[in-house]
C-alpha cells in the first residue's frame, strides 16, 4: 500500500489551500485518489466545506 500527496484548493473569498495525504494502491486511477482526498478532507474539517471552485492535484506518489 502506497500513498499520494494531494493539494486541494477551494476558492473562497480567502482561497483556501489544504496538503492531504491519501492512502492509494498502484493500480488507483487519479480520480479515485483525488477524491478520496476530498473525503479525507471534509472529515478532518467537521463534515463540511466552504463553497467556491474546487481543484486538486496529485503532487506525488509514493508505492
Amino acid at each position: 500500500m502506497g500513498k499520494a500527496i494531494v493539494k486541494l484548493n477551494i476558492a473562497t473569498y480567502a482561497f483556501e489551500e489544504y496538503v492531504v495525504e491519501v492512502p492509494c494502491d498502484k493500480e488507483d486511477v487519479d480520480d479515485i485518489i483525488l477524491a478520496r482526498a476530498w473525503r479525507i478532507l471534509k472529515e478532518q474539517e467537521g463534515g463540511s466545506l466552504p463553497y467556491g471552485h474546487r481543484e486538486a492535484q496529485i503532487i506525488k506518489r509514493v508505492d
